[in-house]
């Protein structure tokens, strides 16, 4: 399934669910359609991107898997369970009294039914340098694959404008037709029809933040027009970070791309 997203919307979140959407104990978020409010959750669709705000993560991103429409609470419940529904309790009957007291929600599920919005975290502002380089670094997996190629010892994450994440490890050979670990994340990041990126992360062998060598500058550079501003950790405790502009100057394709 290709990740281009269709619509972003805009959410407020309690911090105990926006920590469990987080945690991955909570992966369903239940919404209704409030009376007299303009929010409608029947637009939403799969790969669209919900935008939550909290008091402890601030701002974070989901991206939507699946939404399902019932005409009660015990209908979700029943076919959806609790277990990723609710933060506050796995019991049946406490979790339809919990939704049931929010604000305005038992007169709007009588006319409205309720919605099941099947969520995948994705991450959140205050901390994805962090999680982009957890990510590089879990994909390291050096290994063997034949006589003549090895791969994984080092890993790169980049960020994409359509808040996606992608991975890619080196894949080094005997002849100099292997790729290195950002290029490999931007194959993947092209496959599923973007070419964007916001920030880049790239983990060396030993953990290390590492740059990008000076091919894969000029890859990236070529990407988009506004390539030259794609932020790349520098120091994963101060989040001190460097532009590609910075790393290739006076780049000879600035009237191309």
């Amino acid at each position: 399934m290709k990740r281009g997203i269709k619509m972003i919307m805009k959410l407020n979140i309690n911090d105990r669910a926006a920590l469990a959407i987080k945690n991955g104990t909570k992966k369903i978020e239940i919404r209704a359609n409030k009376i007299n409010s303009k929010c409608d959750y029947s637009i939403l669709k799969e790969n669209d991107i919900i935008k939550f705000k909290s008091d402890n993560l601030d701002i974070f991103y989901v991206r939507i898997k699946e939404v399902n429409h019932y005409n009660t609470l015990e209908e979700l419940f029943t076919l959806e369970g609790t277990r990723y529904t609710t933060s506050s309790t796995n019991d049946y009957n406490e979790a339809i009294k919990s939704i049931n007291n929010l604000d305005g929600y038992y007169e709007s599920i009588k006319i409205n039914g309720v919605y099941a919005i099947h969520i995948e975290y994705l991450y959140s502002e205050n901390t994805v340098w962090e999680e982009l380089y957890e990510k590089a670094k879990k994909v390291r997996n050096p290994r063997e694959v034949s006589g003549m190629i090895s791969a994984g010892s080092v890993g790169a994450a980049i960020l994409t404008k359509n808040h996606n994440i992608y991975t890619g490890v080196c894949i080094d050979t005997a002849s100099t037709l292997g790729m290195c670990a950002e290029r490999n994340a931007i194959a993947n990041m092209i496959t599923n029809n973007e070419n964007e990126i916001i920030k880049l992360v790239c983990v060396d062998s030993k953990g290390n933040i590492g740059f990008p060598c000076g091919a894969c500058r000029e890859y990236l550079m070529q990407l988009d027009k506004n390539s030259k501003n794609i932020e790349i950790l520098k120091d994963l405790k101060t989040k001190e970070f460097i532009k590609l502009e910075e790393l290739i100057p006076n780049w000879w394709g600035y009237d191309r791309v």
